[in-house]
Parts: structure tokens; sequence; C-alpha cells
């Protein structure tokens, strides 16, 4: 989770209306239907979720941005509450809240916060998480999708901004297109199985006494 406040205006995606302040609304009444205080709370990142710090309930809160991101919470918070129930160093949902929760039309989750500043782990302690995380085997209950790794890719596509030149939108489709025909070749060496998805040392922070992806 990215430090340092952000002020008003849209949020990274562009969405209409997801503002600091339609965010903060919309904290006050998740955190009184959750049973949380949410004064003090402090806004670290407007972008795809705001993401708010209870510091002093040491929870961190996130709003999506996207009205339509209910079923990708639900599936979050289960996939979450897997490795919890094994044991693997992942960030946990707070266990005694409900959630996701639907406020004003935005979905919000609620987090532990694993540390009070950021710390991130070590190239070492990644490759190792990941090790771990690979030997899991999760249950089918999670319904976790094929991973499409031009899903962002055609996603991003599609919001450019009116800014960009048509033949510029039109070589990068063409290009993605192309990309993705010769992944569709290729051979993997290794099995089918579980994987993190976006595996980089700023998705791995320190705990208060460990490091968790």
């Amino acid at each position: 989770m990215a430090s340092g406040a952000s002020g008003g205006g849209m949020a990274d995606g562009g969405a209409a209306g997801f503002t600091a302040e339609a965010t903060l609304a919309v904290l006050e009444e998740a955190c009184a239907t959750a049973g949380l205080d949410p004064a003090g709370a402090r806004l670290v990142r407007l972008g795809s979720h705001a993401v708010y710090n209870l510091s002093d309930l040491r929870v961190i809160v996130r709003i999506a941005a996207d009205p339509d991101a209910l079923a990708e919470m639900q599936r979050a918070v289960r996939v979450a509450r897997w490795p919890a129930a094994e044991g693997f160093p992942a960030n946990r949902v707070v266990a005694d809240v409900a959630q996701p929760l639907v406020v004003g039309g935005r979905v919000v989750t609620f987090w532990e916060s694993v540390q009070d500043d950021e710390e991130y782990a070590s190239v070492t302690e990644l490759a190792d998480l990941l090790k771990r995380l690979h030997w899991l085997e999760e249950p089918e209950s999670l319904e976790l999708p094929y991973f499409d790794p031009f899903a962002k890719v055609r996603s991003s596509l599609r919001g450019l901004s009116a800014g960009v030149q048509p033949e510029d939108v039109k070589f990068l489709a063409e290009r993605a297109d192309r990309l993705e025909k010769d992944y569709g070749r290729l051979d993997f060496v290794l099995p089918f199985g579980l994987i993190h998805g976006d595996a980089n040392i700023g998705n791995i922070l320190r705990d208060r006494s460990a490091a968790r992806c």
C-alpha cells in the first residue's frame, strides 16, 4: 500500500465521483456498519481503490472505484481467508467483520494492517514466499479464474484517453493480438497450478514480525 495522502479529484482510473470527499463519506458509513471507529482515518492512496488507514485500530479499509467490483471482492475475501487457514503469511481480512460491504454503490473491504510504516521484503524473501505459495493446493470452492495475462492489456486499450491518436491505438491493439497468439502457442514446462499474478517486491510487505504477500 503506497504511503502519502492523496488529494481530491478523480481516481487514476477516471471513475466519476470517486473523490477523497466522496470516499470519506463511504468510509464513515461502512465503519459504522462494521462497528469500527473511523476517527483519525488517513487516506493513503486514491487509485483503483481508496485506501484508508485506521491506524488506532491497525485496520486498512479499501473502497473499490469500480462499482461492479462486488464479485471480484467476494472472491478476494475468500482467497484471503484460505491462506490464513493454512497458516500462510498473506494479508488477512478482519475476521470479525462481515464483508465485503456495499455502501453508497461502492464495495468496501477491511484488512489487518501489517505494519505502521512501509518496509518491503527482499528478493530472497519474495522467492521463498512464492515457493511456499506454489506448494499449496487451493480448494475448488475458491473458483479462481484462469490466468489471462492480456486481460488488463485489453482493458487498458479500451480505456485510452481521447488524446491518444487512433493509429497508435490500432498499432498497440495489433501488437497485443500478435503477442496473445504467440503466448497461446507456448509449451509450459511446469504443471498447471496456482500463481500469484502480480508477484513483485512492491506487493511484499514486512509485517510486525515477518514478510507477507
